[in-house]
């Protein structure tokens, strides 16, 4: 299996799709029946409608997030995001070095100094991902993805090409509700030759659990070992 993407569901996926590709300046590329693909640096962000069968809940918390490259001035930045649609928000950050934002449907990112990533320039530098055990739910998606573990702040996973955004493994607060599914996540394809039933038993096998409450969907819905839900997309027909 490979990673697809990171996956935003979106109550109108054009307009929040319209955001990130002026916010991180790359195109919009139609992928239906997968959403609209933003071919971001290392992975794409995918932005996709939010499934009529699990609505968006007004109590929904935020287990991942995007935390931006803000290259050499993110000030600078994040008002240039503002001027775009987002809004600043205090979720009790006091006095930190980087500004906190939430896109233009209330998703939070952040947008970080400069020197906290290999890259120049803004971007995409880090996925968060909240979780139950930090370095096993790494090596989970390590076994699964071949990205390569690192140590940073929390336990990481890099490309295995190349620069591009990290994945973040980070002490949860507290467990994932059941009832209230993540609108930001991970998406798996098949690599070329695996079939779908093998990839679904393995990942099983590895300690995914499958939810399937997405009937008429063309993916896969499962959770990770914290529960957080991804995706793998179906092969074609």
């Amino acid at each position: 299996m490979l990673l697809d993407s990171i996956t935003l569901q979106a109550d109108d996926p054009s307009i929040l799709a319209r955001f990130w590709s002026h916010a991180l300046r790359v195109p919009i590329v139609r992928g239906e029946p997968f959403g609209l693909l933003l071919p971001t640096s290392g992975v794409p962000l995918r932005v996709m409608a939010v499934p009529t069968s699990t609505p968006r809940s007004a109590t929904a918390i935020t287990r991942l997030h995007l935390d931006l490259n803000g290259g050499s001035d993110h000030r600078s930045w994040a008002r240039t995001l503002c001027s775009l649609g987002a809004s600043p928000c205090d979720v009790g950050q006091g006095d930190a070095a980087w500004e906190v934002l939430a896109d233009v449907e209330g998703n939070l990112f952040c947008v970080m100094p400069g020197d906290r990533y290999e890259q120049a320039g803004a971007g995409l530098g880090s996925l968060p991902v909240d979780s139950a055990r930090p370095r096993s739910d790494r090596d989970f998606w390590a076994r699964i993805t071949g990205w390569t573990p690192a140590e940073g702040n929390a336990p990481e996973l890099r490309p295995p090409h190349g620069l591009g955004i990290h994945l973040a493994f980070c002490d949860e607060l507290g467990p994932k509700p059941a009832a209230e599914p993540n609108l930001m996540g991970l998406a798996l394809r098949l690599d070329e030759d695996e079939r779908e039933a093998d990839a679904l038993e393995l990942l099983v096998k590895r300690g995914a659990v499958r939810v399937e409450t997405e009937d008429e969907a063309p993916w896969h819905l499962l959770t990770d070992p914290s529960g957080n839900e991804f995706r793998l997309l179906k092969a074609p027909i």
